[in-house]
């Protein structure tokens, strides 16, 4: 009777979670979020997982690597968010390690230097410093490493400051 149960339970929420996996790029993290959704019990849940996984409905790498292009792309996260998500997600932190490359990108200092420029046209405090907190602050949530922001942040604040005095 078991048997039956658990093949019944399977057959009915695996195709949820085939089309839930197809809509977008999943991790074993988010299929489980699913399950707990859908109120399925823990004890089929593996069973529903490892099918995803032999289907290739879930591919861990092939979420991280797609995870950290998006967050690069579209929401200009920086590398210490992206990780922590990631971790958050219980991603194997020797997979993070394997796609770490894409972190660290040739253009992250004008990513950077671009995200701030386009914050500093929304910072509307004229005292310099209050400016460079807030740019500090918004680029550290956005996940860049702390020595990269002040970097960035002086050379920004340096280079407008000089602009200012071309036209006094």
């Amino acid at each position: 009777m078991e048997d039956k149960t658990k093949a019944f339970i399977i057959q009915q929420i695996l195709p949820k979670l085939e089309k839930y996996c197809a809509f977008q790029e999943r991790s074993i993290f988010d299929a489980k979020q699913k399950l707990l959704r859908l109120g399925v019990e823990k004890q089929y849940w593996q069973e529903i997982i490892s099918r995803l996984q032999n289907s290739n409905f879930i591919n861990e790498e092939r979420f991280v690597e797609l995870f950290i292009r998006s967050k690069i792309n579209q929401r200009s996260w920086g590398p210490v968010k992206i990780t922590l998500e990631l971790k958050r997600r219980g991603i194997d932190s020797g997979l993070i390690e394997q796609f770490s490359h894409m972190l660290k990108t040739e253009n992250q200092h004008e990513l950077l230097g671009n995200l701030l420029r386009k914050k500093l046209k929304s910072v509307s405090d004229d005292d310099v410093r209050l400016q460079r907190e807030k740019l500090i602050r918004f680029a550290i949530s956005k996940g860049y490493e702390t020595s990269a922001v002040f970097k960035a942040v002086d050379k920004l604040l340096k280079s407008n400051s000089s602009d200012f005095e071309e036209y006094a």
